[in-house]
């Protein structure tokens, strides 16, 4: 009987893993295709199909669901990006084309999500006070890989990569936000070329020391 009850409840959890992870997921997709304002729970509830009753069940209000799906959205861009960083296996060149890597992270529909959820958030302090919650678990854990980076690929001056690469990340989120009004805006991608030569110089400075 136990055994029964066991696989009962590990039967539950999972069901409720996979509504909770598609409810996630419709909530990215609702955010890039109708903004913040427009994404609402009856919003997620359509594009999931998922019952009132079950959204309800695991995000009692908006804000709840705005929170957790920032933090699975956030939680995506670090994966998307070491698994990037991965891929390369001489650690001074993983320092080198960190700009390229967290560009093209800005790319993900989860960061799209999390661009228009941190613009909300500007006028919703009850918003603000969850993400700040959230921004500084994620900070922590982003710094800890920045130094385990810059160590491995001899640099000394480890909190100066740090800092440099909060500033790539706040610069190359300010560009999505600029190519998302107009994508072709020339002054726009030379700014993003300034970013990068900015980030080569960076790079000769601290691995040279």
């Amino acid at each position: 009987m136990a055994d029964i009850k066991d696989t009962e409840v590990r039967r539950r959890t999972r069901r409720g893993e996979e509504t909770r992870k598609a409810l996630i997921e419709a909530c990215i997709d609702c955010l890039n295709a109708r903004g913040y304002a427009g994404t609402s729970i009856e919003a997620v509830m359509s594009k999931s199909g998922i019952s009132r009753g079950s959204v309800l069940n695991q995000f009692p209000t908006r804000l709840d669901l705005m929170t957790v799906t920032i933090e699975a959205a956030m939680r995506a861009m670090m994966a998307d990006t070491k698994a990037r960083f991965e891929q390369i296996a001489d650690p001074v060149e993983r320092l080198r084309r960190l700009c390229d890597l967290y560009w093209e992270s800005q790319g993900l529909p989860a960061s799209v999500a999390v661009t228009e959820v941190l613009l909300a958030a500007r006028w919703d302090t009850e918003l603000a006070g969850a993400l700040a919650r959230v921004a500084g678990e994620i900070e922590v854990e982003l710094d800890r890989e920045t130094r385990r980076r810059a160590r491995e690929a001899g640099v000394r001056d480890v909190e100066a990569v740090v800092v440099h690469t909060r500033m790539l990340i706040l610069s190359l989120r300010g560009i999505t936000l600029e190519l998302m009004f107009d994508p072709d805006r020339q002054i726009i991608h030379h700014a993003l070329d300034e970013i990068r030569t900015s980030h080569d110089a960076f790079c000769d400075r601290v691995l040279a020391g």
